[in-house]
């Protein structure tokens, strides 16, 4: 029989959703891997807009429901390097990804184009406003807890404490899905609005709209995104990684990571500025220089 080889076209781009919003936030990871090398994970993992550079909507979290978390446990979080690492992990997975599909390298002024839209386009989420804000006040609990024990001599299990984090933010996004009310803004209030209907016993995700500012127009506009997806990926990582630690559990989980490389800081650790201006410390996407990151 004669050989035959096949020859196709890769596509030259992927394929653009120009009205989809496609929101996405940063958490803390558990486990690393050859790209995440630091553990912050951006959710969802998409990244056709940054590849077809079309703004994505950054979800931040709760600055002022943090605040008091940091005071409870005496924890605070290098909010501009928690968010420069997220954006080098979902830029360095996109590079990959788009090279695997596409055959061609993602230029750097694509990344920079998208970043430029991105900061430019607000509105307000509030149900993935508080589940974000919910996972990074749940790390930094079972972080405080993790160390007091190591601190006070008792049975140090970080493990547990690992898998119980998990449990957390696996019901969590259960719980989110089964009460199916997810909040968004209207106008200056808040609506409530469905994740999915059923029909036939059987679940389809809602498509939701909400009005996005674009600064850089100065006007509204009309976008929409399926929240549904979003509970279902964070449900799938912390499942994952709850299996994963099961399986292969190790010594230290990260824990000493995040504190030897100033990412997360304890009240003792801080000698340059004062505490009450450390819990007061946000993020402003727009002051960030991408092209530091390529």
């Amino acid at each position: 029989m004669s050989s035959k080889r096949f020859f196709f076209n890769p596509p030259t781009k992927l394929k653009p959703f120009k009205n989809d919003l496609a929101p996405l936030g940063f958490f803390f990871d558990l486990i690393p891997t050859k790209i995440f090398k630091i553990p912050i994970m951006p959710v969802p993992m998409r990244i056709d807009k940054l590849t077809n550079h079309q703004p994505t909507l950054f979800i931040l979290p709760d600055f002022n429901s943090l605040k008091k978390i940091f005071q409870k446990y005496h924890l605070s979080i290098n909010f501009e390097q928690f968010f420069l690492v997220g954006l080098t992990n979902l830029i360095s997975y996109a590079k990959v990804k788009y090279k695997e599909i596409t055959k061609r390298t993602l230029k750097d002024e694509i990344i920079v184009q998208w970043f430029e839209k991105s900061k430019n386009i607000v509105t307000e989420i509030y149900s993935l406003t508080g589940t974000f804000t919910f996972i990074i006040s749940e790390f930094l609990k079972t972080l405080y807890f993790i160390d007091k024990e190591k601190t006070t001599e008792e049975n140090d299990n970080p493990l547990k404490h690992i898998v119980q984090y998990c449990d957390t933010m696996i019901n969590h996004c259960e719980e989110k899905i089964e009460n199916n009310i997810f909040i968004i803004k209207k106008g200056d209030t808040e609506e409530e609005v469905q994740l999915y209907k059923e029909k036939n016993n059987k679940c389809y995700p809602e498509i939701v709209s909400v009005d996005v500012d674009n600064l850089s127009l100065n006007k509204k506009q009309k976008r929409s995104f399926i929240p549904y997806l979003i509970y279902d990926d964070l449900f799938d990582c912390f499942s994952y990684n709850k299996k994963k630690l099961l399986e292969n559990p190790k010594d230290n989980l990260l824990i000493n990571y995040w504190f030897e490389n100033r990412i997360i800081n304890k009240d003792t650790t801080i000698d340059k500025f004062r505490i009450d201006e450390l819990y007061f410390n946000q993020i402003d996407l727009s002051l960030f220089d991408i092209k530091r990151l390529l």
